[in-house]
């Protein structure tokens, strides 16, 4: 466990800076980005609802494109080693067995995708905050809603989507975030080792997640627990395929 621990220490400082960097970044356009939507706001305003708030500003297309730089900066920490000096060789004869090499990345990235989960749900919560102790700057308590912060959670679609609430969902999510985690990891050694079909998965994927999504967003005519679970286990098994199959060509020594 050692080996490993050290393994995954050094692959997860190879990104930790650039992840801190689009965490920070996120909570902080939470902020910004609802304090502008909302810095006409006065006792004679049209109040909106937080979560309508939270969406007109832009936020879910922020978080979006910090998940896709937490992607990227992954995605260049694995060809980092194929720069330069080549440290990919180094890395392979080590004396650790093969699948804790795997695991040690695949480790390392998925830390990097819950601490920005984890900066998605600060900046929320901050920004409520920020709304609300500016609404009650003039109102003396005349818009204040009981809840109003779960409230927001229960009705937002992005935070249903990233903060489920019961089994199915968080299933769902759970899967959804498992096989986006192996999957990249897949492609870039599939790409690696010469293995054209890992982008033809990653497409069935998109396209399945896809159809997962708008299912759960679409609560009153489309919502079906059973499928989003049927989906979500077949997620969870194309995630332990890739899985497999990259331990398998990483002991071969194709990615070399």
């Amino acid at each position: 466990m050692k080996r490993f621990y050290r393994l995954m220490n050094a692959q997860f400082s190879e990104m930790i800076i650039g992840v801190l960097l689009l965490c920070a970044g996120l909570i902080a356009a939470s902020w910004l980005l609802v304090s502008y939507r909302i810095k006409d706001y006065n006792i004679y305003a049209v109040h909106e609802r937080f979560e309508d708030i939270y969406n007109a500003s832009g936020m879910p297309i922020v978080f979006l494109l910090c998940l896709l730089g937490v992607i990227a900066l992954f995605i260049k920490s694995f060809y980092s080693a194929y720069w330069g000096s080549k440290s990919i060789y180094t890395l392979l004869t080590l004396p650790v067995k093969r699948e804790i090499l795997y695991l040690s990345k695949l480790c390392s990235f998925a830390i990097s995708m819950l601490m920005l989960l984890c900066a998605q749900l600060v900046g929320f919560i901050m920004a409520y905050c920020y709304m609300e102790l500016k609404v009650a700057s003039y109102s003396e308590g005349q818009f204040d809603m009981t809840n109003g912060l779960f409230l927001a959670f229960i009705r937002s679609d992005l935070m249903r989507l990233l903060w489920p609430y019961d089994f199915v969902n968080i299933l769902s999510t759970v899967s959804i975030f498992i096989v986006i985690i192996a999957g990249v990891y897949y492609i870039v050694i599939c790409e690696r080792s010469q293995r054209r079909w890992g982008v033809i998965l990653m497409v069935i994927v998109s396209w399945l997640i896809n159809i997962v999504v708008n299912i759960r967003l679409d609560t009153i005519f489309n919502y079906d627990s059973l499928k989003i679970i049927l989906y979500s286990a077949t997620l969870l098994v194309i995630s332990a395929a890739c899985v497999w199959h990259s331990i398998v060509l990483i002991k071969k020594g194709a990615i070399a």
